[in-house]
């Protein structure tokens, strides 16, 4: 019998692993070697410091200065070296062509309050 996808239930089953695949956790090496998990996106400051954001899927990005800063969710840097992130989870971030952050609902000031760094394993 050859059944349509969509009512063999296949079809859904894929595009559900399709979106929602990964958990946006990260993780990532120090300089010392040791792993440092969190919720969201990790980078390296420039002292080697694995720093990662502390919302699911949300963002981190190294600023000008070489510091770590995260937001909810995505997060860009403008032409004048501010970060900005979206205010909502998985939210988008982009730089319009003038240099002005755009976010999905709101954009907010990235900060260093919004980062974690947590050793593997002590979740």
């Amino acid at each position: 019998m050859n059944r349509p996808l969509r009512s063999a239930g296949i079809l859904p089953t894929v595009l559900l692993l399709l979106a929602g695949g990964s958990a946006g956790a990260d993780c990532m090496k120090n300089s010392g070697g040791e792993v440092i998990c969190g919720k969201g996106e990790c980078q390296r400051d420039r002292y080697g410091r694995v720093r990662c954001s502390m919302f699911q899927d949300g963002g981190a990005v190294r600023d000008r200065h070489g510091e770590i800063l995260c937001g909810r969710g995505e997060c860009v840097t403008t032409s004048r070296g501010e970060v900005y992130c979206s205010t909502v989870w998985r939210g988008a971030a982009e730089v319009d062509r003038y240099g002005v952050p755009r976010c999905q609902d709101r954009c907010e000031p990235a900060s260093p309050d919004f980062c974690e760094a947590k050793p593997a394993g002590t979740y």
